[in-house]
């Protein structure tokens, strides 16, 4: 599987996460299957949240954007292709609160790395809950779900 975005999509990702550096930018993909139809940004609200979380590290979605995202489904036809978020100054893999935070089993994780802010690196990971073969959940010994992460290709044309 992959995420297809265009050439100017791409661009509209990088470009929001360099403008909100050092805090993370945040937003999501809609479109059909693996084709991206349209970039919706959204504002980093994570230090607003009533447990406030540092939006140099965390991400947590504009409500308004959610729910314009859900109309956009409604009257379009479209689903949300992915979630995507900037590490300023990390690799573009999922950190650890990604994985924990991690609760749509669809959509592909799309992160975009300034680590080398001449060479932004963008890549796209489905994170889903691991489950027993009986379907089961599985969870560690904090009785937290267990993660698979699988990375997927970004095709831009």
């Amino acid at each position: 599987m992959a995420v297809r975005l265009t050439r100017t999509q791409l661009k509209q990702m990088v470009s929001q996460a360099r403008a909100e550096a050092p805090n993370e930018c945040c937003g999501l993909l809609l479109g059909s299957g693996d084709i991206v139809a349209e970039v919706l940004p959204a504002r980093n609200t994570a230090a607003d949240l009533p447990e406030p979380r540092d939006p140099r590290r965390h991400y947590y979605l504009d409500d308004q954007v959610q729910l314009k995202a859900m109309r956009l489904e409604q009257e379009r036809g479209w689903q949300i292709v992915g979630i995507y978020h900037s590490h300023p100054a990390t690799e573009a893999r999922p950190s650890a609160t990604d994985r924990a935070l991690a609760f749509w089993q669809s959509p592909r994780y799309v992160i975009i790395s300034l680590a080398d802010a001449s060479r932004p690196d963008v890549r796209a990971f489905r994170i889903t809950d691991r489950s027993n073969g009986d379907g089961t959940p599985v969870s560690d010994s904090s009785g937290n779900p267990v993660k698979d992460v699988t990375e997927e290709d970004v095709v831009v044309t």
